[in-house]
């Protein structure tokens, strides 16, 4: 499908402050209850797409898609736990300001909605007959709560997306909160919609600008995000309050210098990555799945599998509906790194 038509009708339808811990309520603060989509869904709309606001359509972009590095087989077997790399791309375009990608989300039609560090929402088509991406793309830039373009980087700095009716939730750093973008009926002249500001002192300590929401997520009803730093073994994730206080804190497990950097979940599926870098041995990346609380799949993504700075990463669907786990790298627009691609399946 390409991806115009799917902006167009689809949408129609539907990286530390010393001593960091895990998020919690600042002492004497009173939360005043969890975040709730569907209590706040209609004033978001509202918001982000006033009366009388035009539609925009975003704007075409070609996306040149290379087959990427799969590693051998020997790697695959020793890296991949109950996943298949059914793919890998490096995608590349003309547009100055395709790339930096972070957070990811899957469109109904199957292809992909991603943001990034330059303020903006970049579509990557897909076929749905080869779960491929297809080159056609487009990009808009977001817009602030006057529907005025976002000035600067501290006010565009997006990192986590999640997206449901239409409506795509984004998380943003440096300035630590929550918009909603209403693309289901103004596109491209959606504004940001005031989510929430999330707490920017977490446990008595002020978080660093580059140490924020970077992982967000729906799940049911409420909404989760997860912070890139470290705490008790750890990066912490905790559900969203109506203040910008977290509740239900938990501590996710990895290894020692990994971060969390992005997350889905979807129905009892969930995913979250995690991320690890030196000068030395370059990016390292490390995924779980899990159903129901059980790990059901594990990646480590270093060579000779393909890797980058993974950020993004979405559950949907492959043609054959297996589970199928997307996986986006941020080249922080970097001649150096590149825009990379997965896609992983879980067993059918």
């Amino acid at each position: 499908m390409r991806i115009i038509s799917l902006f167009a009708v689809a949408a129609v339808s539907a990286c530390a402050a010393a001593d960091v811990q895990a998020p919690q309520a600042v002492a004497n603060a009173t939360p005043s209850g969890v975040w709730s989509f569907s209590e706040q869904v209609d004033a978001l709309r509202e918001a982000s797409c006033p009366e009388d606001t035009p539609y925009a359509r975003a704007s075409s972009i070609d996306v040149r898609v290379i087959e990427a590095e799969r590693g051998n087989k020997q790697a695959r077997e020793n890296q991949l736990t109950g996943l298949s790399l059914a793919g890998a791309w490096q995608l590349e375009s003309p547009e100055k300001d395709f790339g930096g990608l972070s957070g990811l989300a899957v469109m109904p039609s199957g292809s992909l909605l991603a943001i990034n560090d330059a303020g903006a929402f970049v579509w990557i088509g897909v076929d749905p007959e080869t779960g491929s991406p297809d080159g056609i793309g487009a990009i808009s830039y977001m817009r602030d709560a006057r529907g005025a373009f976002f000035a600067n980087k501290r006010d565009g700095d997006s990192e986590g997306l999640d997206i449901r009716e239409g409506l795509a939730i984004v998380s943003f750093e440096q300035d630590h909160r929550i918009s909603a973008f209403d693309l289901e009926r103004c596109g491209s002249a959606a504004r940001a919609a005031p989510v929430v500001n999330l707490t920017p002192v977490l446990d008595g300590t002020l978080l660093a600008d580059n140490r924020g929401p970077e992982a967000l997520s729906l799940t049911g009803d409420t909404l989760a995000v997860g912070y890139e730093l470290r705490k008790a073994g750890g990066s912490p994730i905790g559900t969203v309050n109506t203040d910008g206080s977290l509740s239900d804190v938990e501590t996710t497990e990895q290894p020692l210098l990994f971060l969390m950097t992005g997350m889905d979940v979807k129905g009892d599926i969930s995913a979250r990555i995690f991320r690890a870098y030196d000068p030395i041995r370059g990016a390292r990346v490390m995924l779980h799945v899990d159903r129901g609380g059980e790990r059901i799949g594990d990646g480590v993504f270093k060579r000779p599998l393909p890797v980058d700075n993974f950020e993004g990463v979405a559950i949907g669907q492959s043609p054959s509906g297996a589970i199928r786990i997307w996986m986006i790298s941020d080249d922080n627009f970097s001649a150096n790194q590149r825009t990379l691609l997965l896609a992983l399946d879980l067993p059918q």
